[in-house]
């Protein structure tokens, strides 16, 4: 008797439906704040002066002027003086970029294909919501232009279509209703013509030929934004969730599918690592705020080129490709100065080298006669590792380190070397 009910509740959980697995909402996170942080890296770095206009502070007058923005934005028209390309192009790839982010994080979506079915429908109006949210955020949230950039603020003033100031007519101020519009409409747009071409062109090209490196190839000339979206999913740019098995190698065959459990860790923990290191400071290149015509350095940022010190790192993964990094400098010469950035970092492994591009955001310190001298910094910069032993690599890289105060723009390229210590 025992034995029939234990076969009975065998047999009862088998029959028991597995549970739905839900949408993924950290992952999905994560990697939207990701490219959030890529895309103000950009925009900072290009529009500098304006992230620094209030006593070279950043998000100095915070809620004045979100206030002002919103309201610039309600009577702000149609165009918000970008070129067109951005407004039209531009726009909707990031749109794009964002939804593919939601369907990669969808169980019930990442598999689908162009197809006429209520389910494909249904899952790419999704993807439009998410992409709708982020773009909102992107144009008019707490983390936007408008509060990094200060568009459409009192402090950052109209300009001309051509972008001359002062504006004398057709003003426009950096906000308007183009890009709410555009990026959810013509990124869904591009999504689905990605997904179109996908299934259509690229689908019977593989049923052509096993040549993997072409199949990759063509897949990635033909969705390129999935293939961004990919990346910061911690796959490779040619990956298909609805026929890609994981670990598959752009030079396999086409039948083989290696498991990741299967891959041997040759090359050690990738949890993140620490990097110390010399560092070197080259001359500073000043600049007028706006033009961005070149102008005499003040004398303490003359004092601030050729400075040499150390530069020590930490990285901690928090995507497969990306960690986030905290970035400490120490630098001596005709002054000395001090670096406190943080971050992201990107790149992936290719054999025994390690290329990546990073951008940090923080402060630069100086210290000259008694005196101090502190402002905001944004550094874009790339490097490459070589990986010498299992846990070691010696690592060398450049950033270009752009700081100062409303009156004037400094830039240093730092370069750095020295010992990675992986964990």
């Amino acid at each position: 008797m025992a034995h029939v009910e234990g076969v009975s509740r065998a047999a009862a959980m088998v029959n028991v439906p597995p549970e739905k697995e839900g949408f993924h909402w950290r992952q999905a996170l994560k990697e939207s704040l990701t490219f959030l942080v890529i895309e103000q890296a950009y925009v900072v770095h290009t529009d500098f002066n304006w992230v620094v206009s209030e006593n070279g502070v950043p998000f100095n007058h915070f809620w004045r002027d979100y206030t002002q923005c919103l309201s610039e934005w309600t009577h702000s028209g149609w165009n918000d003086g970008d070129p067109n390309w951005f407004g039209y192009v531009g726009h909707p790839i990031q749109g794009a970029l964002t939804g593919f982010i939601q369907i990669q994080n969808d169980p019930a979506s990442e598999k689908l294909e162009f197809s006429r079915t209520k389910a494909y429908w249904w899952s790419r109006f999704k993807a439009a919501l998410w992409n709708a949210a982020y773009s909102t955020q992107w144009n008019l949230g707490p983390f936007s232009e408008p509060t990094v950039e200060k568009y459409g603020t009192k402090d950052r003033p109209p300009w001309n279509y051509n972008g001359s100031f002062p504006c004398s007519r057709h003003c426009v101020t950096g906000v308007g209703q183009i890009d709410i519009v555009m990026t959810p409409l013509g990124g869904t747009g591009w999504l689905i013509g990605e997904d179109f071409l996908d299934s259509k062109v690229v689908r019977r090209m593989e049923g052509t030929t096993q040549n993997r490196f072409l199949i990759d190839s063509v897949r990635v000339a033909l969705n390129p934004i999935r293939g961004g979206a990919n990346v910061l999913h911690g796959k490779p740019l040619w990956y298909r969730a609805s026929r890609d098995a994981e670990g598959m190698t752009p030079l396999s065959d086409q039948k083989t599918r290696v498991a990741r459990s299967d891959i041997p860790e040759t090359q050690g923990p990738n949890r993140g690592d620490v990097f110390f290191g010399y560092s070197h400071s080259g001359a500073a290149h000043c600049e007028v705020p706006i033009s961005g015509a070149a102008a005499v350095c003040d004398p303490l940022s003359s004092r601030s080129s050729n400075l040499s010190g150390w530069n020590l790192s930490l990285e901690k993964k928090f995507l497969r490709y990306f960690g986030l990094i905290a970035d400490l400098g120490g630098q001596s010469g005709a002054e000395s100065q001090r670096n406190f950035l943080f971050g992201i970092r990107g790149g992936a492994s290719i054999g025994r080298v390690h290329p990546f591009a990073e951008a940090l955001f923080g402060a630069v310190e100086s210290h000259e006669g008694g005196l101090a001298d502190t402002s905001f910094a944004e550094a874009l910069g790339f490097g490459i590792e070589f990986r010498l032993m299992r846990l070691l690599g010696w690592r060398n890289q450049a950033d270009e380190v752009k700081s100062g105060a409303p009156a004037f723009e400094r830039r240093n390229l730092r370069v750095s070397s020295g010992v990675a210590v992986r964990f």
